[in-house]
């Protein structure tokens, strides 16, 4: 045989094989298919995990217990609807009324709890979007709620927060929390146990302009059972540049009935001040004294106190800080 005859009988049988092989898989497919058609036409009895929604449950009352969030259920359906819900395609669940007036009540472990009974869930899944897959039985069997009073009350907030600013600069006030208190509500045990609030920790550094920021609140509690009205508040710190001032004021002398005399008789107080108050700062605004009595008349000098200053002012120094006396006859 020659060589093209053997290259054309090789390519005849590779056909041949080529075509037998897609007829072959064809087949194969066409034969699956129909299997698998035929097994989801037939009913099935089977389990699913079907979550609970609980409905209507009270303002005025607090679930304290964690409810049964998935049921087993018992199911009978075709194969294809249950293969429908195993691939998600319909999502269904289980609606229970939570409000302790429709239910029934039980004592258990020596607390009151009312309960819903599952197998009321049982049948047709009409209201659940799906009325070819029926519920046999429900594990398990019953649902305990326990409810207890929703106690609430305001409670202040406290800022944790690192603040620095730069030089000639400084906070004009305490920061501003907006608002000042949240109201929460929970177990009465445990929301009265709380004197505040904390921010998360903020870290304001070199600071030259005034921040405004929406803090987080921490609840390291029970979610559950401890509820915050609100999770943010609004922080200010109101940033202003401040400048050097200072006035000279008379010191004076409280001795009782007695004339004494100080020197020197006056004080020289240095301050820093919001640069937009500087203008406003006037002596009268001042008051120093010093006190001659038993105790610091054994001392050679007497100690000058700021008695008056205004608010806005920081960072206040005294020269002389101490002043000579002579007690007059």
């Amino acid at each position: 045989m020659s060589k093209l005859d053997a290259t054309t009988v090789f390519e005849f049988i590779e056909a041949r094989l080529n075509r037998r092989s897609v007829a072959f898989f064809l087949c194969l497919m066409l034969s699956g298919l129909f299997w698998l058609l035929t097994s989801l036409s037939k009913e099935y009895v089977d389990e699913i995990e079907i979550p609970i929604s609980y409905n209507d449950l009270p303002e005025n009352l607090l679930l304290v217990n964690e409810p049964t969030a998935v049921v087993t259920a018992e199911v009978k359906g075709f194969g294809f609807d249950l293969l429908w819900h195993w691939l998600n395609f319909e999502k269904i669940n289980v609606n229970v009324t939570a409000n302790p007036t429709s239910l029934g009540t039980v004592r258990k472990a020596g607390e009151l709890m009312h309960f819903v009974l599952t197998s009321e869930k049982t049948g047709k899944l009409n209201d659940l979007g799906n009325d070819q897959i029926e519920i046999l039985r429900i594990y398990p069997d019953t649902l305990f709620l326990q409810f207890k009073p929703l106690y609430t009350r305001s409670i202040p907030v406290k800022l944790d927060a690192e603040i620095s600013l730069m030089k000639q600069y400084g906070a004009d006030g305490e920061p501003v929390i907006e608002p000042a208190e949240i109201e929460v509500s929970g177990l009465k045990e445990i929301v009265s146990g709380i004197d505040h609030i904390l921010t998360e920790k903020q870290s304001w550094t070199d600071l030259d302009e005034s921040v405004t920021a929406e803090v987080a609140l921490i609840n390291e509690l029970d979610t559950k059972l401890v509820k915050y009205s609100q999770n943010t508040v609004q922080v200010a710190v109101n940033v202003v540049k401040f400048t050097e001032g200072s006035v000279t004021i008379p010191i004076q002398v409280k001795a009782g009935d007695r004339s004494v005399k100080v020197y020197p008789s006056e004080v020289e107080i240095t301050y820093q001040v919001p640069l937009t108050d500087y203008e406003n700062i006037q002596p009268g605004m001042f008051e120093a004294e010093v006190v001659l009595d038993a105790q610091s008349e054994k001392q050679s000098l007497l100690t000058v106190t700021l008695t008056k200053s205004p608010d806005r002012i920081r960072q206040v120094k005294l020269d002389p800080l101490q002043v000579e006396y002579i007690v007059q006859q």
